[in-house]
């Protein structure tokens, strides 16, 4: 994916970026326009899929809530998605809480939270109890608790997480991770998952994220 045609370029000074590390390592290989400007649905659900390898439903639903909720309707540029409680939330896995009175939160990855959820085992892979257990540990931080709407995309994230880097087993390996999480960068070598990621397998393993953030809650 990370290929001769789309080689990692950092942001530039100028270029918008947003609190999503999927779309932003899609702008910073190129595979949505590098300034992260006037993006519309169309392109997200090509790269999304291209890149992901999602369903076309699939991309087309998460772009045109995108769209919809943070851009014009029809486009957006990646900071509209940091947008304060839209889509983005508080109690992220990577990235800090909007200050209080702040219209945007902060989109540059917090290298402590990186830290915190590559921790979270001890081995070279992450599971999915792992990624439940670091979700647990976040939302105890929010001083505000997240609301029913946005604890379900942040299951959802960390469901998308599994099904797009998680092996057939499950796991989910440290390296990619550290790539797409701490540089914003599509890991080197990574070809994508083998099976294409819908809105069916999605829901799937986000209930299996939600019933195993319960059961952790359950015994803290």
């Amino acid at each position: 994916m990370s290929s001769k045609s789309h080689p990692f370029c950092p942001a530039r000074p100028g270029d918008s970026r947003s609190p999503c590390p999927a779309l932003n390592a899609l702008a910073n290989h190129g595979y949505l326009p590098h300034d992260g400007k006037n993006i519309t649905i169309m392109m997200l659900v090509h790269a999304m899929k291209t890149v992901y390898n999602l369903s076309t439903f699939l991309a087309f639903f998460l772009a045109i809530v995108g769209a919809i909720f943070c851009g014009n309707g029809l486009s957006l540029n990646l900071h509209d998605l940091a947008l304060h409680d839209r889509i983005e939330h508080d109690a992220s896995l990577t990235h800090a809480d909007a200050l209080p009175g702040d219209k945007y939160a902060p989109i540059d990855v917090d290298q402590s939270l990186v830290s915190d959820l590559l921790d979270s085992s001890p081995g070279g892979d992450l599971t999915l109890e792992d990624l439940a257990r670091v979700r647990v540990r976040r939302d105890k931080s929010a001083v505000v608790p997240l609301d029913g709407v946005h604890a379900e995309i942040s299951r959802g994230e960390c469901a998308l997480v599994l099904n797009v880097f998680g092996d057939e087993k499950g796991m989910v390996p440290k390296r990619e991770l550290r790539q797409w999480f701490g540089e914003e960068r599509i890991p080197d070598g990574w070809r994508g998952p083998k099976e294409t990621v819908g809105i069916r397998n999605t829901f799937a393993k986000s209930k299996e994220v939600r019933q195993e953030v319960a059961r952790l809650t359950k015994h803290a």
